[in-house]
């Protein structure tokens, strides 16, 4: 079987391993050249062909119905079935030496959170947690006994905390996740990451509009909080 999609984000190649582990390495999955780094999350999963745009796009698995992102694909596959099956992803990539590094980095931070309070520049205007807010969740984090280590890209990014860690390769982004085990941020690519490695999860998204569906999105499993904020507190 050959699957890919249409746009390759971080969360767009995550959400296609919710299909990979339903058949663990009987899936080629198609990853454009300049996105080869996302290889990674399908280790274990399944085989990675580096593909043309042409192939990857005719390998795109397309949707079917409504509802999570993952769960109109899975149609696609199972029909009905889907609706009850697992729409979360997985990843499985171990490094040693990522493994290692994340506890180094680690050892010395009390309860470590992961915080990722932007997303990726397209969906900036949309996904970033309002300034004033992150500034909250940040305090709130420090105040409950936690460290807070802030986790994004330099395209995109707000000046909060001590712990600051920019465009993080994405072996050690993975084992860093794995090993805090928790994950405070906007509903991105980096939350579905942290997902798909285990951690417990409190999402800050805005409230359901033109531009964002949370039902698209949002895992139902207790594992996974999410909490929402308006438009208006976005531009205030």
């Amino acid at each position: 079987m050959n699957i890919s999609s249409t746009t390759w984000g971080l969360g767009d190649g995550l959400l296609l391993t919710a299909i990979c582990k339903i058949f663990p390495n009987k899936i080629d999955v198609h990853i454009p050249p300049d996105k080869q780094r996302f290889e990674k999350l399908f280790k274990g999963l399944a085989n990675v062909k580096i593909s043309s745009k042409e192939d990857c796009d005719k390998f795109a698995i397309p949707d079917i119905g409504g509802g999570h992102y993952t769960t109109r694909k899975l149609r696609y596959l199972f029909g009905s079935l889907a609706d009850s099956l697992d729409n979360r992803p997985l990843v499985l990539y171990f490094n040693e030496e990522d493994e290692q590094w994340a506890s180094e980095y680690l050892k010395d931070k009390n309860n470590p959170v992961i915080f990722t309070p932007t997303c990726s520049p397209q969906w900036a205007n949309v996904r970033n947690i309002p300034h004033s807010l992150a500034v909250k969740i940040y305090d709130n984090i420090v105040k409950c006994g936690g460290t807070p280590i802030v986790c994004q890209s330099k395209d995109n990014y707000y000046d909060i905390g001590e712990h600051k860690l920019f465009d993080l390769e994405i072996g050690k982004y993975i084992a860093l996740l794995r090993q805090a085990k928790m994950y405070h941020g906007a509903n991105t690519g980096d939350y579905h990451l942290a997902v798909a490695v285990g951690c417990n999860t409190t999402v800050y998204e805005p409230e359901d509009g033109p531009m964002f569906t949370s039902s698209e999105w949002d895992y139902v499993h207790p594992n996974h909080k999410y909490i929402r904020w308006n438009f208006e507190h976005a531009n205030s």
